[in-house]
């Protein structure tokens, strides 16, 4: 999965909007869970001093492949949270909105809006498409188009899957 993470962001309202933006691969290294009460008062003031932030620094870096390692802030019992990087800071220095599990069929169409929207291929060479969905580690997608391409050619024409 990939995430687009922005520097500095206030509050999670400045996060969200960016699904259609390329984005960055990452790896979730630790699970913060929240009361939700916590959770809003984090999510609001991303720029403030956190302990939870500071007890982990250790867990938050760029990799030299370019992935990011953060951590998951949410409150408990929802999908939906905050990956934080915090490049050695107490505060979430980079944060991207992490809309919590796709249902499959969400995240067979954001596979392929990502792709349509590069214009780098005509959307009914299936071959190409599937190349580019194996290089930027759409694999749901590609097994789609293995197993589903009548399923595929009707979301390019219609918009329904």
């Amino acid at each position: 999965m990939k995430a687009h993470f922005v520097r500095k962001a206030s509050t999670i309202d400045d996060l969200k909007g960016y699904e259609k933006e390329s984005g960055s691969q990452f790896d979730i290294e630790e699970v913060v869970e929240l009361e939700p009460e916590q959770f809003k008062s984090f999510s609001e003031n991303l720029l403030d001093d956190h302990d939870f932030i500071a007890k982990r620094v250790d867990k938050m870096f760029m990799d030299t492949d370019k992935v990011w390692h953060c951590i998951l802030v949410k409150a408990k019992g929802t999908d939906e949270g905050i990956l934080v990087e915090s490049e050695g800071y107490d505060y979430a220095r980079y944060a991207a909105y992490y809309p919590g599990k796709e249902n499959p069929k969400d995240q067979i169409k954001r596979q392929i809006i990502a792709i349509r929207d590069t214009g780098e291929t005509n959307m009914f060479d299936t071959p190409m498409v599937q190349r580019m969905a194996y290089e930027r580690g759409y694999f749901e997608l590609v097994t789609f188009l293995e197993e589903h391409k009548e399923k595929y050619s009707h979301f390019i024409l219609t918009g329904e899957l």
